[in-house]
């Protein structure tokens, strides 16, 4: 962990926090910035009981005492849910230094080996669903890469590239979120896939909420519901709020590509990623003329003869695996 990680930040917020409640009480002011510190986020109660239950197996505070961590994961959750005010009569023993430190030794132990960190990547052709820790269920088309991260504040993907459906176990103190390139999508209970290709990403709902954030600071761009979708360009455009065709959107799942007016460049790295096979232009202009339809994986030979009977372009297979495209001779 490092001073910059933004985890490692809160963790020491609520060290804070449970330090001058153990010292000296809370004033009524302190404790209503506290109580606005827990609402702003449900990883700050999070980090609160976590700190709160290292504390106390150190010997640093009670068990029986007003900080007992059931008590107080309890009493947080209604905070946090803004489910009205929960008195407090904070501990004013104070906790010695060894026991100080012993906690925040047994808070860093804990934290690590909570911990968990995966990759999880599809080559052409495949497509496998694995089960997270958590129970949720992400099934990865073919092509694609994540990267996986869980720890006790939070539940973290990053789509590098490819599309997933994802089946959220849902966890009200740890949020789960996708980011793909520029976009962070939020749990709100939720099922959901994420698409991360060249041209685009796209976000399509299909049980539940979610928010759609902006990945850098995290405001909240929009909120989908059950059957719409969003999508950004590869250039960062502006986002594109429509009702989702979900035949269209889930055909993926039976190894189909879906093209609308795609650049034939885009549509050639998307087979490539999926499928696994090379097609060649002989000419680099061929690359900006427009693909629309819906093709299986299994036949490029299908897909580039419907391309050759829209464009004057024909085509021809070099190797096992290996195309060549090029413009049709008057």
């Amino acid at each position: 962990m490092t001073a910059a990680d933004p985890d490692q930040t809160i963790l020491t917020e609520a060290a804070a926090w449970l330090r001058r409640s153990s010292t000296h009480g809370l004033t009524p002011a302190e404790r209503t910035e506290l109580r606005a510190w827990m609402q702003r986020s449900p990883q700050h109660v999070a980090a609160l009981d976590l700190v709160s239950r290292a504390w106390t197996s150190s010997g640093g505070i009670t068990d029986q005492g007003a900080l007992r961590p059931d008590l107080l994961r309890a009493r947080s959750l209604r905070l946090a849910r803004g489910q009205g005010p929960a008195t407090r009569n904070w501990s004013r023993s104070l906790a010695g230094s060894v026991a100080a430190v012993a906690a925040m030794l047994l808070l860093v132990v804990g934290w690590n080996a909570s911990v968990s960190e995966a990759d999880f990547a599809s080559g052409p052709g495949e497509g496998h669903a694995v089960t997270l820790a958590d129970g949720t269920r992400i099934q990865l088309d073919a092509g694609t890469r994540l990267h996986v991260r869980i720890d006790p504040l939070g539940r973290r993907v990053t789509l590098e590239q490819g599309e997933a459906d994802f089946q959220v176990a849902h966890e009200a103190l740890r949020p789960f979120r996708v980011l793909a390139r520029d976009l962070e999508v939020r749990d709100l209970g939720t099922r959901f896939t994420v698409r991360h290709r060249a041209d685009k990403v796209r976000v399509v709902l299909l049980e539940g909420a979610a928010d759609i954030r902006d990945a850098d600071n995290g405001r909240v761009l929009t909120v989908l519901k059950p059957g719409q979708q969003v999508e950004q360009a590869a250039d960062g455009a502006a986002l594109r709020q429509k009702p989702a065709n979900l035949a269209l959107a889930l055909a993926w799942r039976d190894r189909q590509a879906v093209f609308e007016d795609t650049p034939l460049g885009e549509a050639l790295a998307e087979i490539e990623q999926r499928a696994g096979v090379h097609v060649a232009l002989a000419d680099p202009s061929l690359a900006a003329l427009r693909v629309s339809g819906v093709f299986h994986l299994a036949d490029v030979s299908g897909f580039l003869t419907a391309l050759s009977g829209l464009h004057p372009v024909v085509w021809r297979q070099t190797a096992p695996g290996e195309y060549r495209l090029e413009r049709r001779r008057p």
